[in-house]
């Protein structure tokens, strides 16, 4: 992963060949999504064999034909007027931070995280392409600044943000995160996490506006289910930390119980939610914005995940990941 600075020194084109090479990775949220744009915690854990890579170079090139890397989309910022992606959004924003709003660069992102699946792909796309501009100018960013430029382009991409996934997009381990900031969660857990696609994309947008609509509706009983949320978290966060595991499944299941009250669970998430328990999960629930997506399941190590892993192919599930708690580390 590239070193990141902050610095206001001068500005000049990267010393590798004019090309510049940013990284991120995608995330699974344990608890809190939706709640968490409304002021509760939210748990995080990094996927780093999920990753987006970004290779920045000056100028609009002349078209080269295919590439043999597999290259999911390109965007050349400062020469357009309508920004594409959450990525473009966030490196307009930092070359026009930088003073360099007039210059034109060509960005290549290739991303490994499915797209619309709660598993922070804008996010990590926006945080490479930023990296590689960077390092393209020999621009030093601190984690706050770069916090902010991958804020911006998650804004564009989803509307209203908690920065869940802007922290988790380049994060160096699990984390608790809560109104803009994030700290290091303590993980004395030996399990496994095995995180499902549904096969059918999630809409954040839709899910974000329909769960404030419901707690709009009737604030007594939003601040009773948002202190509910809260108070799941907290006890997970205790959980992961003690090691206990059990306790940490049923907590999932609660919170999976509530997403469903919310109203972005669906029939395809509570089928695997089921198949997971059945195959002896300790816990499962959906993650992300929910309405599609991935559910995540809290497992055994070995054959106990290769188990539910196996169960929930059967129910369904598209493609599988495993995320090993005490090795989420990028």
């Amino acid at each position: 992963m590239n070193s990141v600075r902050e610095g206001n020194g001068p500005i000049t084109a990267g010393t590798d060949g004019g090309h510049g090479a940013g990284r991120a990775h995608g995330k699974a949220i344990l608890l809190g999504e939706h709640t968490v744009v409304h002021g509760t915690p939210a748990l995080a854990f990094p996927l780093p064999t999920l990753a987006a890579r970004a290779v920045a170079r000056l100028g609009r090139p002349e078209d080269e034909g295919d590439s043999p890397a597999v290259q999911h989309f390109r965007f050349v910022a400062g020469d357009t007027v309508t920004a594409s992606s959450g990525a473009h959004v966030a490196v307009e924003e930092a070359l026009r931070r930088w003073g360099l709003a007039g210059e034109v660069v060509e960005v290549v992102l290739d991303c490994e995280i499915p797209p619309a699946r709660g598993l922070g792909s804008s996010a990590a796309c926006a945080a490479a392409a930023v990296r590689a501009v960077a390092d393209l100018y020999g621009r030093t960013i601190g984690s706050d600044a770069l916090y902010e430029l991958v804020q911006c382009g998650e804004q564009f991409a989803h509307g209203r943000a908690s920065g869940v996934d802007a922290s988790a997009a380049v994060a160096t381990g699990p984390i608790r995160f809560q109104a803009g900031t994030a700290r290091e969660l303590a993980v004395g857990l030996d399990a496994t996490l095995v995180v499902a696609d549904t096969g059918t994309a999630g809409a954040t947008q839709h899910a974000v506006a329909a769960v404030r609509r419901k707690l709009d509706a009737d604030r007594r009983a939003a601040d009773r289910l948002l202190e509910r949320a809260a108070n799941l978290v907290e006890s997970a966060a205790a959980d992961l930390a003690a090691g206990s595991v059990e306790s940490l499944g049923e907590t999932l299941l609660e919170f999976q119980s509530l997403l469903a009250e919310l109203g972005v669970s669906t029939p395809e998430i509570d089928t695997l939610v089921t198949a997971a328990s059945g195959a002896g999960a300790y816990g499962a629930k959906l993650t992300g914005g929910g309405l599609g997506g991935c559910v995540l399941a809290l497992t055994e190590t070995g054959d106990g995940a290769a188990s539910v892993r196996a169960a929930l192919h059967r129910a369904g599930a598209v493609r599988t990941w495993i995320v090993p708690t005490r090795a989420a580390q990028p």
